[in-house]
């Protein structure tokens, strides 16, 4: 997600709380929004719980890089230089494949 669309996703999360502070229900402010019920309902749910800055995003999700800032750098090396360069068959490279 770019970060225009990630500005346009939070605008959608405050607007929401507005509309639920002025007494919308999840299924108007879905449809208001454009968005999906299960979002709408679980911003209530965050805005009911926590206030009009509760729907706001935490950030993106999914655990940190676990890697040291050495071997990021050494990973995109590779990753650079190709599959070529490590004993892969450019046409075959694909997700759970190894080297030949």
């Amino acid at each position: 997600m770019t970060a225009q669309e990630r500005a346009r996703r939070e605008a959608l999360r405050l607007r929401a709380a507005e509309l639920f502070a002025a007494g919308a229900s999840a299924p108007e402010v879905a449809e208001l929004l454009r968005v999906t019920p299960k979002s709408a309902y679980q911003w209530r749910r965050a805005w009911a719980a926590g206030g009009p800055a509760a729907p706001a995003s935490r950030g993106p999700g999914g655990q940190r890089c676990k890697l040291r800032p050495a071997l990021c750098e050494k990973l995109a090396a590779m990753l650079e230089q190709g599959p070529a360069a490590h004993g892969w068959d450019e046409d075959q490279w694909r997700a759970g494949a190894g080297p030949p």
